[in-house]
């Protein structure tokens, strides 16, 4: 079934400056940050030179307000990012560290993805791809993190939220990365599900993504992680879909669905250590929009997040899109090659099945 699908776009976004990486002890010279612009650029060209974007419709983002921000994010935060935009170089937290005037790029991102909501809501589209830069699921209540400085998702949860009749929203999220920052958002909120498929042990020295990381109080049960191990590929991915995520999902019937769509589990990413394919990302994409359009009235939001690849990362996002509108854009996508040719992309190792299976067991517990 064709679906129309919406597109959040801006130039500005590939305008947002994460400036150059330095490691302590400083032994070398600073070198480029993974989070480039150009790689979600060529994402955008992509789809423009295949005609894609003649067959999406464009939504044109708006900044995000400070009240907005503050239903998620604490005062102070909002405050010290709001002082530090007009210096050379601010930092949100580790990892996460902006250029002069780069602020408002995030403040349009986050902006980007609720005007993506909005269009959804509106029913001017069925659901929507918001190409934002720069991403957000690192980010927690009082500080950003890895590249996030305001937590996109989270922030278009609330505001999907502020409709009649939306209560209760899930966020998805398959970044390679654990999606710390709404599991610390949403803790102890019983209103959002946050779904986290990610590689173990990756990425803060705190390791809260694990499985034991349930909620808390009334939010107890709402947060549900799948950590992967490395090497995981296309057979896992798809069934943590079909036995934990739609189940979880149809366990708790959301009035929206919004994912958090990083590409870096795909079997190029420098920065992921899994074994994706373009076709994977296509079956998972339209796997939430199948589960949308039985649950939610098919109210769907991608928000673009990791992928740090510069000739992969956009055939990753071509096939989210080819799930989420229903149709075919490339007949042969390059960067499927490669991947189907990985030793395990399409088995289930008893190591992974032992995560898949406890994983499985808390979804079930929703019902």
């Amino acid at each position: 079934m064709l679906r129309k699908t919406g597109l959040v776009s801006s130039e500005k976004y590939f305008w947002y400056d994460s400036l150059n990486q330095a490691f302590p002890p400083f032994y070398i010279e600073p070198g480029g940050n993974p989070d480039r612009p150009d790689i979600k650029k060529r994402f955008f060209n992509l789809l423009s030179a295949q005609g894609v974007l003649e067959r999406l419709t464009p939504i044109t983002p708006r900044k995000a307000t400070a009240e907005e921000i503050l239903r998620i994010h604490s005062a102070s935060y909002f405050e010290s990012l709001t002082r530090q935009s007009g210096k050379i170089a601010g930092e949100a937290g580790p990892g996460a560290v902006f250029a002069a005037n780069s602020f408002d790029i995030a403040l349009l991102s986050a902006g980007g993805v609720m005007a993506a909501v909005e269009q959804v809501m509106s029913r001017q589209v069925d659901n929507a791809f918001a190409l934002v830069r720069p991403p957000g699921h690192h980010a927690e209540t009082d500080r950003g993190a890895g590249f996030c400085i305001l937590n996109n998702a989270a922030i278009a949860a609330r505001h999907a939220q502020s409709y009649s009749g939306v209560e209760r929203v899930a966020i998805v999220d398959w970044d390679v990365h654990h999606g710390n920052g709404a599991q610390q958002i949403f803790w102890q909120d019983p209103s959002v599900l946050t779904l986290s498929i990610h590689q173990d042990y990756y990425f803060l020295e705190e390791n809260t993504g694990t499985l034991d990381y349930r909620g808390e109080g009334v939010g107890e049960g709402y947060n549900l992680n799948v950590p992967l191990p490395p090497g995981s590929g296309n057979a896992v991915y798809r069934d943590v879909i079909k036995r934990v995520v739609v189940p979880a999902l149809e366990a708790f019937k959301p009035d929206f669905i919004i994912v958090a769509c990083g590409l870096d589990a795909g079997c190029y990413d420098p920065l992921g250590r899994m074994a994706v394919t373009p076709s994977c990302f296509r079956d998972m994409s339209a796997a939430m929009a199948e589960c949308a359009t039985r649950l939610c009235d098919g109210r769907l939001v991608l928000s673009q997040e990791g992928g740090y690849d510069l000739a992969s990362t956009p055939y990753m996002g071509l096939g989210v899109l080819e799930g989420l509108c229903g149709a075919e854009f490339l007949s042969e996508n390059p960067f499927e090659v490669f991947g189907s040719t990985l030793g395990y992309t399409n088995a289930i190792l008893p190591h992974q099945e032992e995560v898949i299976s406890k994983a499985q067991q808390f979804a079930a517990d929703l019902r």
